[in-house]
């Protein structure tokens, strides 16, 4: 399938490192104008040189804190002063890796309310930035990374934001759909990112064989028999972002290799 991605313009916050480098890395391979967004620039200029060293490509960068509105608008702008649009934005800043204390009684307020800001009051941000421009040119794609800890118990700091992350964007899909701009969240299982590879290689000194022998021992509960890759993200965020995935909107789909034990519908 062609997703016609050559030439678009595409901004990934929480670009500098995790799933949202690689995602990035992903478009640009398909030849997409991409930026990636985070706050520290020396981190942004370190993933700028693996992406270019891995893949050939070059992206852009630009300092963006997704909790304060004007440092938002001038990251936007300086996309629309290089890239002319932006035709889709990935969100995937987060304030806080892993769990939080998982029950209620124990989590911190504090820690639950920056977690928010960045992850949910973030992408309603953004999108309120990119929103009328995208509206201009009668295309846009909107996705936010959530969590599949939204569907079960265990992290209810994790079940908060990324819940509320998915009614917000459904909430936007409605709005947005009549001006040709779709909104929709992933949700990632367990994700091999390079903070879980010692994990894996943990796992892979106690009992021996290979790096996959280890990884498939440590995700005996997902039906597809190994952790999901921050490439499978990618693949999805590519289809939702692309002409192809005109008709998806308002949609929260898991990339989780089948855990999640609850019948969504």
């Amino acid at each position: 399938m062609e997703l016609d991605l050559k030439g678009r313009s595409i901004l990934v916050t929480g670009g500098s490192g995790g799933i949202g480098s690689i995602v990035a890395e992903q478009f640009a391979r398909e030849g997409a104008n991409v930026t990636i967004a985070a706050r520290v620039r020396e981190r942004l200029e370190q993933t700028k040189a693996e992406i270019a060293s891995r893949a050939g490509v070059d992206v852009r960068i630009t300092e963006m804190d997704v909790t304060d509105a004007e440092s938002i608008a001038s990251a936007v702008q300086s996309v629309l002063d290089s890239a002319g649009r932006i035709d889709a934005v990935i969100s995937s800043a987060v304030d806080v890796v892993g769990a939080l204390p998982g029950s209620p009684s124990e989590l911190d307020v504090t820690s639950l309310g920056n977690a928010i800001d960045v992850k949910v009051l973030g992408i309603l941000r953004l999108a309120q930035s990119v929103v009328p421009h995208m509206k201009a040119s009668r295309y846009g794609r909107i996705i936010g990374v959530g969590g599949a800890s939204s569907r079960q118990v265990g992290s209810a700091s994790a079940s908060v934001r990324n819940s509320a992350l998915a009614a917000l964007c459904k909430n936007m899909a409605t709005e947005l759909g009549p001006h040709g701009i779709t909104v929709n969240v992933i949700h990632p299982g367990a994700v091999l990112t390079e903070r879980n590879r010692p994990r894996v290689e943990a796992e892979m000194e106690r009992n021996g064989g290979t790096f996959e022998e280890a990884e498939a021992r440590m995700a005996t509960a997902i039906p597809v028999g190994r952790m999901i890759h921050p490439e499978d993200i990618g693949a999805l965020a590519m289809l939702l972002a692309s002409p192809a995935g005109g008709a998806i909107t308002g949609q929260t789909i898991a990339v989780d290799g089948g855990s999640t034990t609850a019948i969504t519908y």
